[in-house]
């Protein structure tokens, strides 16, 4: 070291120097010796998980603005506004209903770009399953909070190329909400960590490998797709089951629509069971954070041969959208999302030529 030092320094080692120079020594030691011990320090700071935002490892949903003084429903009315003027329609909105004795509420906005569609679905076709994004809008103790599902995280399920077109949107999206409300402006990830095509543990795998068919249809044809469309309407409707029609997006022209359907039940089990470790004497109701795992998605296809009616298996969907909640979670209510599932079936399966 004295060695280096010395040939970086030719001069500080002449024995003619005076205390002037015995000074400067000591300073470049001491400047080597903080280069040295802050070396580490930088390397370790760079690896904090609170560090830089919008990480390689994305999460399910981002909140994008916290603090808000402004009421649910004035938020959802100014942020509808802003995506409204910027390209996006709001395909749905619905309060998802929260848990006993809540005292906050969520307003869910699903929102629907064409441009965005056809750049996802132009790279994958099981873009339809990570299909629309939507917008929680929730009440806590602190205000309202904005949150919406990460097209980054969401997309990397179906294909690894759509990193930079996911990223754009989650930033073009953070830019409106933050201009359009005033609170505290943050990028903050939350809920499941997915950061590949696979979601590890039970109910999870890849995404190509959970897809249901519900029904396919042996012939193609604008009658047999109304009388389809119009079954699940009526059903939905009259379901004994209790699930609602929350929204639809007719994109028949391209061979494609959806069906957002949710059960009140459903909605408030869920919230409970995600957000029971987290209640405190202020919030009893926190898991109303992701409200946005609902609706749930049914889509009709008609971009091949036969007319398809598809879903994600519930498993997966509620791995996905609630994964954070923990494995001993998903397995104290096993039995619940293929309940859920088997109820969907029977309530929007289009049993056309029984009618």
């Amino acid at each position: 070291m004295l060695q280096v030092v010395s040939s970086a320094f030719p001069d500080i080692k002449k024995p003619s120097e005076d205390n002037n120079m015995r000074d400067r020594i000591r300073s470049y030691v001491l400047i080597i010796a903080l280069v040295i011990a802050l070396a580490p320090l930088e390397v370790f700071a760079e690896t904090q998980e609170d560090e830089p935002v919008f990480k390689d490892n994305q999460k399910i949903y981002v909140k994008l603005v916290e603090h808000v003084k402004d009421s649910v429903d004035l938020a959802a009315s100014k942020i509808s506004n802003a995506l409204k003027a910027n390209g996006w329609e709001i395909a749905g909105t619905f309060y998802a209903s929260v848990p006993e004795n809540c005292k906050y509420k969520t307003k869910v906005l699903i929102i629907h770009n064409e441009h965005y569609w056809q750049q996802i679905y132009g790279v994958s076709p099981y873009a339809k399953f990570v299909y629309p994004l939507k917008v929680n809008i929730y009440s806590d103790e602190t205000g309202t909070n904005i949150s919406v599902t990460n097209p980054v995280a969401l997309n990397r399920l179906i294909s690894p190329e759509l990193e930079a077109v996911s990223a754009e949107t989650l930033k073009t999206l953070a830019g409106l909400f933050h201009g359009a409300v005033k609170g505290n402006n943050i990028e903050k990830e939350e809920g499941t960590e997915l950061d590949g095509n696979r979601i590890p543990g039970l109910g999870g795998g890849a995404l190509e490998d959970n897809v249901i068919k519900i029904y396919t249809g042996k012939y193609k044809s604008d009658k047999v797709l109304e009388t389809i469309t119009k079954f699940i309407q009526y059903s939905l409707k009259r379901s004994t089951k209790g699930y609602y029609l929350v929204y639809s997006i007719d994109m028949r022209d391209k061979g494609i629509m959806f069906f957002g359907v949710s059960k009140q039940d459903l909605e408030k089990k869920a919230f409970t069971i995600t957000g029971e470790k987290r209640v405190t004497n202020k919030n009893s109701c926190p898991g109303i954070d992701h409200a946005n795992a609902f609706p749930l998605e049914v889509v009709i296809d008609t971009t091949g041969k036969n007319i398809k009616e598809e879903m994600l298996r519930v498993m997966f969907k509620m791995k996905t959208y609630f994964g954070d909640t923990g494995e001993a979670a998903f397995v104290k209510h096993y039995m619940m999302p293929g309940s859920i599932e088997d109820e969907i079936v029977y309530t929007t399966y289009p049993d056309i030529y029984q009618q």
